[in-house]
């Protein structure tokens, strides 16, 4: 989802935090810049390909933490980013299993997790909406 400006809730700055961050645990951080590269080259990218590259680049937030993960937390109440915090690695293994991310089985892996309906309804919303 985008907002209304049409501009990608991603930033750049997230994504640059994110390569520090993947650089910081001796990472190849290779991905991450040609994902920037896709998405801020100045040639939209196709809506598609956008969509499975910020897909791409919230699993690894999820793995290191930062900015965009930040992003997503601000979504949330105090207790739910307790809760995405506590399963982020778990969550994010989950998301690269999945072919085609939707709100139900986002939401039916949280609660097998552990999370209430009403908790893992809002994660998983929250998710999608920075992705699409």
């Amino acid at each position: 989802m985008t907002i209304s400006t049409g501009e990608s809730l991603i930033t750049e700055a997230d994504i640059d935090d994110l390569i520090n961050r993947v650089r910081l645990t001796a990472g190849d951080p290779g991905d991450l810049e040609s994902a920037k590269a896709a998405l801020f080259s100045g040639a939209a990218p196709d809506p598609e390909a956008a969509r499975l590259i910020r897909q791409r680049l919230l699993v690894t937030a999820l793995h290191h933490g930062g900015a965009l993960l930040a992003k997503l937390l601000s979504r949330l109440s105090p207790r739910e980013t307790a809760m995405v915090r506590r399963y982020a690695h778990r969550l994010a293994n989950f998301l690269d299993t999945l072919e085609v991310w939707a709100a139900q089985p986002i939401m039916l892996a949280l609660m097998r997790f552990g999370l209430p309906y009403e908790e893992a309804e809002t994660i998983a919303v929250a998710v999608l909406v920075l992705v699409w």
